[in-house]
C-alpha cells in the first residue's frame, strides 16, 4: 500500500529511507577528516587486542592473566559502543549516542579503577547475574559512586556531572528528551524530532568522541602495563607506541577542528535537511 507523503505534517515527511541516505551522505562529507583517524585508531586497538590475547597464556591464575582477561572484556564492550555511536551519528540518531557514550565512559573508568585495585579482579571476572543486586561485596566494590570517589582521590577528573547529564538520555524524562531533539532558535528551546535529523554539531562531537576513545583505550593499556611492569618493550609493543603517538597528534588536530567548526561554520548546514 502506497503511503502519501505530506511534508507539512507536524511529525515531518514519511520518507525515512530517503532521509537516512541523505543524512549519511551529509555526515560523511561534513566529518570526512575523522574517518582516516577513526579507522587507524580501531586498527591500533585491534593490534593491542591481539597482543593481549598472545600474552594471556601466562601461568593460570596469574595477575597478568586476570588483567588481560578483564581488559579484553572491557575493550570488547568499548569497541562496540564506539562503533554504535558512529553508526547512529551517521544516521542522525543522536539521542542513543548519549546513552552509549555514558556506557563507554563507565568502561574506561573501570579499566582505570581495576589498575589500582588488583584485589578486585576475581570479583570482577567471576560476576554472576544477580551479584549487583544480592552480593554485598560486589555492590560495595563496584558502586559507581565509590569508583568515582576513588579515581578522583587519585587525581583523575570527576565524571559525576557528565554521567548525570548523559544518564538522562536513558530515562523517560522531559530533560532527557532534549538530547533526542534539536536546538531551537532561542536559548533553552528545542524541537522534538520524530525521526532522524542532521545536526552537524552533534555529528562532529560524536565522531570526535569516537576517534578520541580509541586513543584512550590504547593509552590506558600502555599506562597500566608500564606501571605494572608488564612487557611493553618488545618490537610489537614498540610499534603500538609509535602508532599511538601519531594517532594522538591526529586526534588533537581533529578536536581543534571540531571546536572551530561547531562554533563557526556547521550550524549553517543544518537547514539542508
Amino acid at each position: 500500500m502506497e503511503t502519501k507523503t505530506n511534508k507539512n505534517e507536524p511529525c515531518g515527511a514519511r520518507n525515512f529511507e530517503e532521509k537516512e541516505e541523505k543524512i549519511i551522505a551529509l555526515t560523511k562529507t561534513a566529518v570526512e577528516k575523522a574517518y582516516p583517524i577513526y579507522w587507524t585508531g580501531l586498527n591500533i586497538v585491534k593490534d593491542v587486542i591481539n597482543l593481549l590475547i598472545k600474552d594471556t597464556p601466562a601461568p593460570s591464575g596469574s595477575k597478568i592473566e586476570k588483567y588481560n582477561l578483564a581488559f579484553l572484556i572491557l575493550i570488547n564492550r568499548s569497541v562496540q559502543h564506539i562503533e554504535s555511536v558512529r553508526v547512529l551519528a551517521e544516521r542522525g540518531l543522536y539521542g542513543d549516542s548519549f546513552v552509549l557514550t555514558r556506557s563507554l565512559m563507565s568502561d574506561i573508568a573501570m579499566m582505570q579503577y581495576l589498575h589500582y585495585h588488583p584485589e578486585l579482579l576475581d570479583l570482577f571476572l567471576n560476576e554472576k547475574q544477580d551479584d549487583y543486586q544480592n552480593n554485598k561485596d560486589f555492590k560495595k566494590a563496584f558502586n559507581e559512586t565509590a569508583i568515582e570517589k576513588d579515581l578522583v582521590g587519585k587525581g583523575l577528573p570527576s565524571l559525576t556531572s557528565s554521567f548525570q547529564v548523559l544518564s538522562k538520555a536513558s530515562h523517560a524524562s522531559s530533560f532527557g528528551s532534549q538530547l533526542y531533539g534539536s536546538k531551537g532558535e532561542k536559548n533553552s528551546q528545542y524541537h522534538l524530532n520524530y525521526g532522524p535529523k542532521f545536526q552537524p554539531e552533534k555529528a562532529l562531537i560524536f565522531l570526535d568522541i569516537a576517534v578520541g576513545s580509541y586513543y584512550d583505550l590504547v593509552n590506558i593499556i600502555l599506562w597500566h602495563r608500564y606501571h605494572a611492569k608488564e612487557e611493553i618493550g618488545n618490537e610489537d609493543w614498540e610499534k603500538v607506541k609509535v602508532d599511538l603517538e601519531k594517532l594522538e597528534k591526529d586526534v588533537k588536530k581533529f578536536a581543534n577542528i571540531t571546536v572551530s567548526l561547531v562554533n563557526i561554520y556547521y550550524p549553517k548546514i543544518e537547514k539542508q535537511v
